[in-house]
């Protein structure tokens, strides 16, 4: 049974809350994100990303700095009873509901809250750093949990209340959120939200990381924010690879190494795989479709994944990629943005070769934690994603 509370979230007030969420790379490019933070002073970006080419110590400072702002002029502010926070999103046809609450970080010790991804120590620092240092975590571990009725019915009865916030952020999607302090409604969902026995975590892994290191750090920081939705609703895009080159092969001798483990065919249109064991592949102007024929009989499940399946029979075996988590001549690009990103990527290198990828579905990422095994890195785009700066956890 996994352990939530409801708590004191720190929010938009005297300013548009679409102005204060901090967009994010994956979405923009580097240029409209400093677009987006000049056109709007009060942001979060300043306090991720502070402005200017300053020292890791004065970095820090303007974060402080303009936090600390933010909350003086009542930009945002903190709310004063305890709230349950239902969230919907909403990007063209697709739409969840979920909640944003407090969770427990010895639920994650224990395995109840489940990883599917490793994480890297300086990534994972990186994160403690910028959260103690304004003793808040602005953004939630996304996590998905078993889909239940009771749960899905009350949250819906919520919304049948005008939100709080609604709006359109900067990648298209809808946005709302409900703020509930009804004491009867706390009680009544902390009770529904035992039949909850897992919690797994989609996106945030490296947050999840920083936690455990603050807890570690400061042992009353017990809890911090996730952003919870139902595994049916979750949509996973694929996560393609670029690679910048052949690895001195020939494209000739490239495609007839690739044949003893692929049935390959040229097709005349970018190329999105439609079942698992089938990938797209570019170069040279040309898209192929790469069907896996090899019988080679799996130890286990995760080896059996495509991603692992393109590791090992394709980059590793003929790229000479050993280490697919820090090799500099791979990319990873996610599927939300099409599969032109690709072409872009290799017509500007024509010795580059890109890989469009099966997406993992919400099954193998559960069937993974379950296990307590681990994906590769860069193996599930969840999107759309709960923003960072709607609300905040404040540690004190």
């Amino acid at each position: 049974m996994v352990d939530i509370w409801p708590f004191h979230g720190t929010r938009p007030y005297s300013q548009d809350a679409k102005n204060l969420i901090a967009p994010s790379t994956d979405h923009l490019s580097i240029e409209n994100i400093e677009i987006f933070r000049k056109n709007n002073y009060w942001n979060y970006l300043k306090v991720l990303n502070p402005v200017g080419q300053l020292k890791e110590k004065d970095s820090l400072f303007e974060a402080r700095e303009h936090f600390k702002e933010m909350k003086d002029y009542d930009v945002i502010k903190k709310d004063k009873e305890l709230h349950f926070y239902i969230y919907q999103i909403q990007l063209d046809n697709h739409s969840q509901l979920g909640f944003l609450c407090l969770a427990s970080i010895d639920d994650f010790k224990k395995n109840i809250i489940k990883p599917h991804e490793k994480i890297y120590e300086s990534r994972k620092i990186e994160r403690a750093d910028q959260m103690m240092n304004i003793n808040t975590q602005i953004g939630p571990i996304y996590v998905s949990y078993p889909s239940d009725d009771k749960i899905a019915n009350l949250l819906l009865s919520i919304t049948k209340n005008s939100p709080t916030y609604d709006f359109e952020s900067f990648d298209k999607s809808i946005h709302r959120l409900w703020c509930v302090n009804d004491k009867n409604f706390i009680q009544e969902f902390k009770n529904i939200a035992k039949n909850i026995n897992h919690l797994y975590i989609a996106d945030g892994h490296h947050r999840m990381g920083a936690m455990q290191h603050i807890k570690k750090m400061n042992p009353l920081n017990e809890r911090f924010m996730i952003a919870a939705f139902p595994s049916n609703e979750c949509k996973i895009f694929d996560y393609n690879r670029v690679i910048k080159d052949l690895n001195g092969l020939s494209k000739e001798q490239f495609i007839k190494n690739l044949s003893n483990d692929f049935k390959i065919l040229k097709t005349d249109k970018a190329y999105k795989p439609t079942t698992k064991n089938e990938f797209g592949m570019y170069h040279d102007n040309q898209w192929y479709i790469l069907e896996f024929i090899n019988p080679f009989t799996f130890n286990n499940f995760i080896d059996a994944l495509d991603i692992n399946i393109l590791n090992q029979f394709c980059l590793t075996k003929m790229l000479n990629i050993k280490d697919v988590n820090n090799d500099e001549r791979i990319r990873f690009i996610a599927g939300c943005h099409g599969l032109y990103p690709l072409e872009k990527k290799v017509d500007e290198n024509p010795d580059s070769v890109a890989f469009s990828i099966f997406p993992s579905t919400i099954t193998d990422v559960i069937r993974v934690a379950d296990n307590n095994l681990t994906m590769p890195p860069k193996s599930t785009w969840f999107d759309p994603k709960p923003l960072d700066g709607l609300v905040v956890y404040e540690f004190n």
